[in-house]
């Protein structure tokens, strides 16, 4: 198996797709800092931005693999543009709400839960069309194109975040993401999708999410893939939900610090997922990712004990390309081995563990922190996360999706 970006990139379907999801995906960068900014702002309490943080993601863990169900009986594109339009609103709302001063605490931890809804109907559409828009044997070479685009948008769009905070306040930020959301559905209003077979139903939501949850467990690979995804998700990416407590209390670098630790970790994740394209075959893939989660424990103690902005700098950019490495390589391993009839409820059960892992863990930390330290409970986590990961990945099995 190849994966080759440039080959993926040169399929002008894919390439028109890949465009209207950067532009989409900057302004979400941009929203995601100013949320973030906006909890810390109103609060200064960890457990604020913890919590804002849990409220978007909550959602996708309750709702993801009964949306992946819905995936599977309904047309992606059209169902992909009914999921944007509806997060193009709720942008507006929240611009609208700030910029007139009635935005609080309270009423952002609704707005977050109502985001978290409709983003756990989208991932697992945002993965899907990937294999809707190119032909089978440019799959992986997508998935890995895909993850590079996002992460210069993830280098772009706090870029952007912290310059308009800085000058024309969060709400800009707001007003920025909703007009983005032009860039994806003029994409999908023009771009050609592959034909999928349909699929009738013979049963309700339940039990189709219960039918894809079973197919997981009993694949032996998938199985371990998704442990691995939940652990390093839920502790690893979960205390990069906390930058905006380490650029202010930590760094005191205030908005402008919290987005060069986000730049620094797209940075970071850009180099990662154009090492992923260059890794020439499933086992070294494979081998790549295995390192990739092991490496992620100690980066994180040690970002755990880093007082410095540059050493912070220094290791969000390190965690970044290992979070790549690992969610990704993870990722093309699943998507490569997910038969057409159960795609939607298998990538939405990996929506509830690795979109919505960071969030809990994010929580969890956030809360921990506030009464024992935010750097203590860092190195604890990264700890657990070291020694669980090679608990679910022991030296001897090989990290391949065989049954």
């Amino acid at each position: 198996m190849a994966f080759s970006v440039p080959a993926a990139l040169r399929d002008r379907n894919f390439l028109i797709y890949s465009l209207g999801n950067a532009i989409s995906w900057v302004g979400s960068w941009a929203q995601r800092i100013g949320v973030g900014w906006l909890s810390w702002e109103l609060t200064h309490k960890t457990s604020s931005v913890g919590l804002i943080s849990l409220a978007q993601i909550l959602p996708l863990i309750a709702f993801g693999p009964l949306f992946g169900a819905l995936l599977d009986r309904y047309d992606h594109r059209r169902y992909a543009m009914a999921v944007n339009t509806v997060l193009a609103i709720l942008a507006v709302v929240l611009y609208l709400l700030t910029a007139s001063h009635l935005l609080q605490i309270g009423l952002l931890f609704l707005l977050a839960l109502l985001l978290g809804v409709a983003n756990s109907a989208y991932q697992a559409v945002r993965l899907a069309m990937i294999n809707d828009v190119v032909p089978p044997s440019l799959v992986a070479s997508a998935i890995t194109a895909n993850s590079v685009i996002f992460n210069v948008t993830r280098v772009v769009g706090p870029a952007v975040a912290g310059v308009i905070i800085a000058r024309r306040g969060v709400a800009a930020a707001f007003a920025v993401n909703a007009a983005s959301f032009l860039g994806v559905l003029g994409a999908l209003a023009v771009i050609r999708v592959r034909p999928l077979a349909a699929r009738k139903s013979t049963s309700g939501l339940f039990a189709e999410s219960r039918e894809g949850l079973r197919y997981v467990i009993g694949h032996a690979g998938m199985r371990q893939v998704m442990l691995l995804s939940a652990i390093t998700s839920i502790l690893a990416r979960g205390v990069m939900e906390l930058l905006p407590a380490f650029a202010d209390s930590v760094y005191r670098r205030g908005s402008v610090g919290l987005a060069d630790l986000t730049t620094a970790g797209g940075v970071g994740a850009i180099v990662g997922a154009i090492l992923l394209s260059r890794a020439g075959s499933t086992q070294v893939l494979a081998r790549l990712t295995r390192h990739a989660a092991l490496w992620l424990g100690a980066l994180v103690i040690v970002f755990g004990l880093t007082r410095t902005f540059l050493a912070g700098l220094l290791l969000s950019c390190a965690l970044g390309f290992a979070i790549v490495l690992c969610s990704v390589g993870l990722q093309v391993l699943l998507q490569s081995s997910i038969p057409d009839g159960f795609r939607g409820r298998v990538l939405g059960l990996w929506t509830a563990v690795n979109v919505a892992g960071p969030g809990v863990g994010g929580a969890l930390v956030g809360v921990l922190a506030q009464w024992a330290g935010l750097q203590a409970v860092t190195v604890a986590v990264g700890l657990l996360c070291a020694l669980l990961v090679v608990w679910a990945m022991p030296p001897a099995r090989p990290l391949l999706l065989e049954g």
